[in-house]
C-alpha cells in the first residue's frame, strides 16, 4: 500500500493508462498550484522568456481535421475501459469496483456471483477511486474535484440512495479510510493540508449522523495510516522521511499517543503494515535496510520478530501490499518483481508460501479477502487486455473473473509483439527495458517512442498501456526503459540516482535512447522522447543534454526548474525529494545544474507539452515556463491544457484529444506519417 502511494505521490504518472485513469486516492499530499502565468511559488525566479505567451493552443482548420482522424484511431484503445479496485460486501454477494467505462473512473455495484450481469452505477459528477463496505449496508468511497487530489470521503447505500459527504468543508488530501473488523461503525483516515507534510489521523462515527470528523493524532512527519486493529483501539502509521527511510509507529486511537514499533535501529523502507486477525501481531513488508525483501510478523507489544517470509525469485523483488484474512489463516502479498508482478498466499502463522497464483505475465494490484476468507480479489492486466477484476479461491488458487464485460473495441486493435531486454550503461549497470512492436515488424525501420516513467522511483511494467497500444497501432515502436532509480530491482538500484548520482541516471537515459536507435526495427532519424511528471522532466533533460539523439519530445507536466518546483509542489513531496534531489537551500547550486530551464537554449527539437490546470504536484507554472522559453526562441512547441484535470489524464475525452494531438504533432515534425 505505502509503496504504491509513494510512487504516485513522487512521480505521479506511471503510465497514462494506469495513473491517468485510475489514480489512487490519497497517494500523498499535494499543494495547490500557482495561477497560470505567475511565478511558481514564493521567491520563484521569473521565466527566462517572460515576454512570450503561455496560452494553450487550439487546433483549427486542416490541423483540427487531422486530429479528428487520429482521434478515431485512439478510440478503440480508450474505449477498452479499465475495471479496478474490487471489493466484496461482507456477505460476499455484491461486488464493488471502479470502472472507466463512462469515460471517468466511477463506482459500480454488481452481483458478485454473475460476472455477466449488468452492473449498477453509483452516480457521481467526479472521479471515484476505491470503495469499501465495512458494515454491509453502506459504501464508503472517496472522490475529488477536477482531479485536484483534495479527496473527500462519502457514504452511500448499496442501492445508491442517501449519498452523504462525510468530510465537507476544509479541503484536505485524505487517504482511504480503514476500520476495525469488529467495529465497522467507526472509520479512521489520515489526511494533510496540501502545503504541509504534517499528517493528522481522524475518526468518524458512522452511526452518529452529521458529526464532524474528530482529530485523533497528529504526526509532524508525513505518512499515512495503513490499518486499525480488529477492536478499533490501535492504528498503524508509517512515517515517511524518504522513500527508503520509514518508521512504523503504533497509535493509541483513544489516547492520541504513538510509540515506534519498527525498526529498532537503522534506516529501512516499509511498504505496508497490517494487523493480524487477533490483533496480537503485525505483518510488515520491508527491505530491512538491505537488498532483500521480507514480510515480518512482529509482536504488537514488543516488536519481536515471530516469523519471516523472504522473497527468493528474484531476491530484489519487493512486497508492496499485504492483505490479511479475518479468519486468521492467510496473508496475501503483492510482489513487485521489476517489470511484472506476482501474488502469493502465505500461512498467517509461519509466513510460509502456500500458493503463488498462476497469472499471465503482467501487472496488477491486490484487492481484499472476502469475509469468509475463501476468496481474495485482485486487479490484473496484460499487454493484450486492460485492467480487470478477478477473485482467487484461497483453497485451490484458481483465479476467476469477477466481471465478464464485453469490450468489442479490443478486436479492432492490431497484434503487438512484447519483449524485454537489458541495456548496458556507462558503468556496466544493466538497465531493464520493455519493448512493444507492431506484429510483423521484422525488416522495417519504424519511428520509435522511448517512454520514461515517473518517479523517480516508479517502474514501467509489461502490461496494458494506452500509449503502447495506440502508437504501435499507427506504426511506431514503443520502448520503456527502467533506468536506475526505478523500483522493484532492489534498494541499491532504487537509491542509485539520489542526489549527485542523478547524473548517472541521465547517462542511463542516453544509453537506452542510443540502444533503441540502434535496433534493427528502428529508424534512428525518428526517435521521440516521451514521459510524464518525472518522466516529463526526463524528456527535458534528454532534449537539453543529448539533442543530437532525438527528433521530437512529448512532455506531460514535467519539472522545468527545480527551485520553483520545490517551492510550489506539495509539502509531502518536497520533504521526500530532499533525499532524491537535494535541499532547496543547502543544495541550491546543484539543483540549478540539474534544472532543464538552465539549458533551455540547447533545445532545438519540437516539443508537445501537456498540463492539467489543477495539478497540485507539478503545477501548471512549470509547463508554462518551458512553453514560454521555446516560443521566445521560435522552437516549434504545441501546448495542451485541460481545466478539469490535475496531475492526470483521467477523462476519456481528454485522453483521446491528447493522443490525437500528440500523434498529429509527431507526424508533422517526423517528416511523414508512420502509416
Amino acid at each position: 500500500m505505502l509503496r504504491s502511494r509513494l510512487r504516485l505521490l513522487s512521480c505521479a504518472l506511471l503510465s497514462l493508462s494506469a495513473c491517468g485513469g485510475t489514480t489512487a486516492p490519497g497517494p500523498g499530499p499535494a499543494s495547490a498550484g500557482s495561477p497560470a502565468g505567475q511565478a511558481a511559488g514564493p521567491g520563484a525566479a521569473p521565466s527566462a522568456a517572460a515576454t512570450a505567451s503561455a496560452e494553450p493552443d487550439v487546433p483549427e482548420g486542416d490541423e483540427a481535421a487531422r486530429v479528428a482522424e487520429y482521434a478515431h484511431k485512439i478510440e478503440p484503445v480508450v474505449f477498452a475501459f479499465n475495471n479496478t479496485a474490487p471489493a466484496l460486501t461482507p456477505d460476499g454477494k455484491k461486488l464493488l469496483f471502479s470502472t472507466s467505462r463512462d469515460g471517468l473512473p466511477q463506482l459500480y455495484v454488481a452481483d458478485a456471483r454473475k460476472p455477466a450481469s449488468p452492473p449498477t452505477r453509483i452516480t457521481t459528477p467526479e472521479r471515484v477511486v476505491g470503495a469499501q463496505s465495512f458494515d454491509g449496508k453502506t459504501i464508503i468511497f472517496t472522490s475529488d474535484k477536477g482531479a485536484d487530489e483534495n479527496w473527500s470521503i462519502f457514504k452511500v447505500g448499496l442501492d445508491g440512495s442517501g449519498m452523504t459527504e462525510l468530510t465537507p468543508g476544509e479541503k484536505l488530501q485524505r487517504d482511504f479510510p480503514v476500520a476495525g473488523d469488529r467495529k465497522p461503525d467507526q472509520i479512521f483516515y489520515s489526511a494533510r493540508n496540501l502545503t504541509s507534510p504534517e499528517t493528522t489521523v481522524y475518526a468518524i462515527d458512522l452511526a452518529a449522523a452529521g458529526d464532524a470528523p474528530r482529530k485523533v493524532y497528529t504526526d509532524p512527519v508525513q505518512g499515512n495510516l495503513t490499518d486499525v486493529s480488529p477492536d478499533g483501539k490501535l492504528g498503524l502509521y508509517i512515517r515517511v522521511t524518504s522513500a527508503t527511510e520509514n518508521t512504523l509507529v503504533v497509535v493509541d486511537l483513544a489516547a492520541g499517543t504513538a510509540r515506534p514499533l519498527f525498526p529498532a535501529e537503522g534506516k529501512v523502507a516499509i511498504n505496508d503494515a497490517r494487523f493480524a486477525a487477533d490483533g496480537k501481531r503485525v505483518y510488515v513488508s520491508t527491505d530491512g535496510g538491505g537488498e532483500d525483501s521480507f514480510v515480518l510478523a512482529l509482536g504488537i507489544k514488543t516488536g519481536v520478530e515471530l516469523a519471516r517470509h523472504a522473497e527468493e525469485e528474484p531476491k530484489t523483488a519487493q512486497v508492496d501490499d499485504i492483505e490479511v484474512s479475518r479468519t486468521g489463516k492467510l496473508v496475501a502479498v503483492e510482489v513487485d518483481a521489476g517489470n511484472q508482478k506476482q501474488v502469493r498466499l502465505l500461512d498467517a502463522r509461519n509466513l510460509r508460501v502456500k500458493k503463488t497464483l498462476v497469472l499471465p505475465p503482467g501487472t496488477g494490484a491486490l484487492g481484499r479477502f472476502s469475509h469468509d476468507g475463501r476468496r481474495v480479489t485482485l486487479t490484473w492486466a496484460t499487454a493484450d487486455h486492460p485492467p480487470d477484476v478477478y477473485a482467487a479461491a484461497t483453497g485451490t488458487g484458481r483465479v476467476s473473473p469477477l466481471r465478464a464485460d464485453p469490450r468489442p473495441s479490443l478486436d479492432k486493435l492490431p497484434a503487438i509483439e512484447v519483449s524485454t531486454a537489458q541495456v548496458k550503461s556507462f558503468d556496466g549497470t544493466m538497465v531493464p527495458v520493455n519493448v512493444y512492436l507492431p506484429a510483423g515488424s521484422s525488416g522495417k525501420h519504424l519511428p520509435v517512442i522511448v517512454s520514461y516513467h515517473g518517479g523517480p522511483a516508479g517502474v514501467s511494467k509489461v502490461g496494458w498501456s494506452n500509449g503502447a497500444r495506440f502508437f504501435t497501432s499507427i506504426g511506431y515502436a514503443y520502448v520503456e526503459p527502467n533506468v536506475r532509480g526505478s523500483s522493484g530491482y532492489g534498494r541499491k538500484y532504487e537509491m542509485a540516482d539520489n542526489g549527485p548520482r542523478r547524473l548517472d541516471a541521465f547517462k542511463d537515459i542516453e544509453a537506452t535512447g542510443r540502444w533503441a536507435a540502434a535496433q534493427p526495427w528502428a529508424d534512428p532519424q525518428r526517435l521521440v522522447v516521451f514521459g510524464g511528471s518525472y518522466g516529463g522532466y526526463t524528456v527535458l533533460i534528454a532534449l537539453t543534454r543529448m539533442p543530437d539523439l532525438w527528433r521530437a519530445g512529448v512532455d506531460l507536466f514535467g519539472v522545468v526548474n527545480m527551485q520553483t518546483f520545490m517551492r510550489s509542489t506539495t509539502g509531502f513531496i518536497r520533504e521526500i525529494f530532499k533525499v532524491e534531489f537535494g535541499d532547496m537551500e543547502k543544495d541550491a547550486a546543484f539543483l540549478e545544474t540539474i534544472s532543464p530551464h538552465r539549458d533551455v537554449a540547447k533545445i532545438a527539437d519540437p516539443l508537445f507539452v501537456y498540463a492539467g490546470a489543477n495539478d497540485p504536484r507539478v503545477p501548471r507554472t512549470e509547463s508554462d515556463q518551458i512553453v514560454r522559453a521555446l516560443r521566445e526562441r521560435k522552437v516549434p512547441v504545441e501546448y495542451m491544457v485541460k481545466d478539469n484535470e490535475g496531475h492526470s489524464l483521467a477523462r476519456r475525452e481528454n485522453q483521446i484529444e491528447f493522443y490525437a494531438r500528440a500523434a498529429r504533432f509527431l507526424e508533422l515534425h517526423l517528416g511523414a506519417a508512420p502509416h
